[in-house]
């Protein structure tokens, strides 16, 4: 008889099969993906069903073709396969769970590694939007190489995605068996393990060879607490790829075809469609009703409806746009930001996706860039035909318009509308959205109707939009004109190429909905352009140039501390070119002070009107006052910036500083509709796949499962120890760091690390007078050197293990400035309270007053000295600070500008 291990198949179908003779004759050990094959193949012919739950389904199973005591009966060896299911009974409860999904494996590359930009990464197009229909071989890779990913139809999905949001999960895992502990007195049940082990392989990228042995490790361990091949581990979450959409498109015409293509001929171009060649390629869509609705039914405690009594803007919903769009619609109905961006993928191709991102305006500001949705993924070396790669989307909002999403929360059931307010991304993207020539044709404005013009700039030529006079605002109605007129002439009228599919979106604005992005604008556009010129040795006879100082401005940047909040420390300027768009945007507000008595006066007069503006833009409450200020602060900025550097300097990036404020009064504050949220989650995105096949399909699929394992944590860990629950919180997407050694003062105040029990100084009891009476100052005190104030860390000024962070400079809501010391305990009338005690930053006179802005464009930053220690309470707390020191040793803070949705 042969051993379990062992399987006869040289008198079935798939041993007579003569590319797997080799295998037979040199009894070699088979490939994974070729002995699933064989087996079922042996299937079709018994009509059983085979194990593939073996603990050799990694190392591959030996085939015993010339064993005297295999029998030739297939029967026979059906029924020793079949016995081999039940050789662990432990992990019979993951054994019925259907097809597996392989094109998408978590993190799977058995058979290549991502983002070294290796030269086969030029096949990934190809691989990524082959015809359905058709076969083909990945060069030089195995069967066994390949692994699963070459299954071509578990990509191909239900037509109306699933609406069931993990519903098939959610039982599996609340079964009996799957809430059985893993031995006796196990704090975790197999369900939970499943949960805190797929958390464990997103958070941390793993292959698929890592989540094998991983798999194999945790068995080790304690055997049969989970099952022992990736096969089967994705096999729990086959249901996402139910939700995977894919759309087919004509390669030839690129017109849209729809779900299938199971037709002889194109039916725009009438190419006949065969078997030899890629006539067709598709993109991958995921409806985004079903992610909606997991969203509000996990935030709906925090859901931020529109609110218009606020005279100033606050955030988006105060904006003149969002109250018109919201005018006639239920407190219930919703709007969406959206982006849509390309995004490479690897260093030696041109390979790029371009995802579609949507994010839920009414959302508080913190849960927006956390609960990012990702619609659509188009992989390819071209750019996305709009008309075809939009229509899914385009259509699903129609529909969320007309007929709302229903869920549910504590107060019983909505149904909310949703529609598209505003558009966020890059000035090419935009461009090609609107249908639109792009800025450097005439009348490249998206806005308004300049014309721009032609002048010369080094060897070439650009186009530069100097200010003459006001031009014509571009509205929804005449660029519907423009667009008829263009296609009766059937050429560009007024920089319209033709109509856009997104004029079909309802209540949306094809010119008001698509604004200037900041983040790509201002950060990446005119503060990159502008240092470019001050450092840049081509203008080394320019009356602006200091590019020999350096190596001086780069000290005097790498001195600095920030405070955490600041994500990235300062980098030399000598390495710019590998700066972030948050690193330029912190350059953006620190420059001024660095660059006193460096920079030519006027020059430096001159880039402190757009560090006003932006500053006064980027606020998280914008009077009608400030706006004004900063619109005339951003044309005096573009106007003299003629003069002072030459008009082929005159951008596009520079022209559109003209319109921001408008959008800023249409849509809230530049942080509440930048690109900074979805071009954070484009990295995320590209950590979500392994290898050059099926790249949408993984990180489609994986996206998925990363936003709803919290839909299924309830179920799961509700009745669990804390231990266990705050460490998969901390795998979890959105991670915070877990502190040890926390002692709540109050709802505000966090004490961190343990207390130290100290006397306090006499200059220390004379500060805290102001607050109590000496008679009942106690000398002995409880102090702290790290605490929390308002979600915000704060440690003392003297805290030795802070070396490249400063996070001790804060604001009061007095309008004082204070360097922190300590927190303390004070001992009054038997119980501790709170103080906090520092040292006074002592105003300065410091102003740079613009007349024709009428008002102190340095109005945002504040020249200090230290002075005396002061004692206040932590309910005093307004914000943190920088602290930047000048050329000349003169100190100055500013407060920190942290309102982005990603800070």
């Amino acid at each position: 008889m042969a051993s379990a291990e062992e399987v006869d198949i040289s008198n079935t179908s798939a041993g007579s099969r003569g590319e797997y003779r080799r295998y037979l004759r040199n009894n070699q050990a088979v490939p994974r993906n070729t002995r699933r094959r064989w087996l079922q193949g042996m299937r079709t012919e018994s009509g059983a069903i085979p194990c593939s739950n073996d603990r050799n389904h990694r190392t591959g199973t030996r085939i015993a073709a010339d064993d005297e005591d295999s029998s030739s009966d297939s029967e026979t060896n059906v029924g020793q396969v079949q016995g081999m299911e039940n050789c662990r009974v432990n992990q019979q409860w993951y054994g019925s769970l259907g097809p597996t999904d392989d094109e998408g494996d978590i993190m799977d590359d058995d058979y290549a590694t991502a983002s070294d930009g290796e030269d086969d990464f030029a096949e990934t197009q190809g691989m990524e939007n082959r015809p359905a229909n058709q076969q083909w071989d990945a060069p030089g890779l195995s069967d066994d190489e390949m692994g699963d990913d070459m299954d071509e139809d578990d990509a191909t999905t239900d037509d109306q995605g699933d609406g069931d949001n993990f519903a098939e999960i959610q039982g599996m895992i609340t079964s009996d068996a799957g809430k059985a502990p893993l031995y006796p007195n196990s704090l975790l049940d197999h369900g939970q393990l499943l949960l805190l082990v797929i958390a464990f392989v997103l958070k941390h990228h793993l292959t698929g060879t890592c989540l094998e042995d991983l798999l194999q490790l945790l068995n080790c361990i304690v055997p049969g607490s989970i099952m022992l091949s990736k096969y089967l581990f994705h096999k729990n979450f086959e249901s996402c790829q139910s939700q995977i959409q894919k759309h087919y498109y004509c390669n030839h015409c690129s017109e849209y075809i729809g779900f299938e293509y199971d037709i002889a001929e194109c039916p725009a171009c009438n190419i006949p469609f065969d078997d030899t060649d890629n006539h067709v390629s598709f993109f991958l869509y995921t409806p985004i009703e079903p992610q909606l609705k997991t969203i509000l039914e996990q935030n709906n405690a925090s859901m931020n409806f529109p609110n218009h009594h606020h005279d100033d803007i606050t955030d988006i919903h105060e904006g003149l746009k969002y109250k018109q769009l919201f005018s006639n619609l239920s407190e219930d109905d919703l709007s969406i930001t959206w982006n849509c961006d390309g995004v490479p993928l690897f260093k030696s191709s041109k390979t790029s996706i371009w995802p579609i991102q949507v994010m839920i305006n009414e959302l508080p500001k913190e849960q927006r860039a956390r609960n990012v949705i990702l619609c659509g993924v188009w992989v390819g070396d071209t750019k996305p035909t709009v008309h075809v790669y939009f229509k899914p989307f385009v259509d699903g909002m129609k529909h969320l318009a007309c007929n709302g999403i229903q869920w549910e929360d504590e107060n019983g059931a909505h149904v909310s509308r949703v529609f598209c307010a505003v558009c966020s991304c890059d000035a090419v993207a935009r461009c090609i959205m609107q249908n639109f020539h792009q800025f450097n044709g005439s009348f490249g404005c998206s806005i308004c109707l300049h014309e721009g013009e032609m002048v010369e700039r080094g060897d070439g030529h650009t186009r530069v939009y100097p200010v003459r006079g006001v031009s014509e605002q571009r509205t929804a109605n005449n660029t519907v004109r423009h667009a008829s007129e263009a296609c009766v002439a059937n050429a560009v009228v007024k920089g319209v190429k033709g109509p856009s599919i997104f004029s079909l979106l309802p209540k949306f604005n094809i010119i008001d909905g698509f604004v200037p992005d900041y983040m790509h604008c201002v950060i990446l556009g005119v503060v990159r352009q502008f240092s470019r010129l001050w450092f840049d040795s081509r203008y080394h006879c320019k009356d602006f140039y200091i590019g020999n100082s350096i190596d001086n401005v780069s000290h005097l940047m790498q001195s600095l501390k920030p405070p955490m909040e600041m994500a990235r420390l300062p980098r030399s300027l000598s390495e710019r070119k590998f700066w972030k768009a948050s690193e330029w945007r912190n350059f953006l507000f620190y420059s001024p002070i660095i660059l006193i008595g460096i920079l030519p006066d006027a020059f430096m007069r001159h880039w402190w009107l757009l560090v006003f503006a932006i500053a006064n833009l980027s606020s998280s409450n914008i009077s009608t006052a400030m706006l004004n200020k900063s619109r005339a602060a951003l044309l005096k900025f573009v106007i003299k910036a003629e003069s002072l550097y030459g008009l082929e300097h005159l951008s596009y990036n520079v022209h559109q500083l003209t319109h921001l404020t408008q959008y800023v009064g249409n849509w809230g504050p530049l942080w509440a509709t930048s690109a900074f949220p979805f071009e954070n989650n484009n990295q995320v995105l590209k950590r979500l796949y392994h290898g050059t096949n099926g790249i949408a399909n993984q990180i489609m699929k994986n996206n998925l499962i990363w936003n709803q394992l919290n839909s299924i944590y309830d179920y799961l860990f509700v009745p669990c120890s804390e231990e266990i629950q705050s460490f998969y919180h901390h795998l979890s997407r959105h991670s915070s760091r877990i502190v040890q050694n926390a002692f709540s003062v109050s709802h505000d105040c966090i004490g961190l690390g343990q207390p130290q029990l100290r006397f306090l100084s006499d200059n220390e009891k004379a500060a805290l007078i102001s607050i109590f009476d000496n008679t009942w100052l106690h000398s002995e005190v409880n102090s702290f050197a790290r605490f929390m104030l308002k979600k915000k860390l704060i440690h003392s000024h003297e805290y030795s293990n802070n070396t490249k962070h400063n996070d001790a400079i804060i604001s009061l809501s007095s309008g004082m400035y204070v360097a922190v010391g300590s927190l303390l305990f004070i001992n009054v009338s038997n119980s501790k309270v709170p103080v906090i005690i520092g040292t006074e930053l002592r105003l300065r006179n410091f102003s740079i007053y613009d007349t024709d802005v009428r008002s102190n464009v340095a109005v945002a930053f504040r020249k200090v000295s230290f002075a005396n220690l002061v004692a206040f309470k932590p309910s005093h707390f307004e914000s943190k600070c920088l602290m930047i020191t000048s050329e000349r040793g003169a100190h100055y803070v500013i407060e920190w500008p942290g309102n982005d949705l990603t800070s």
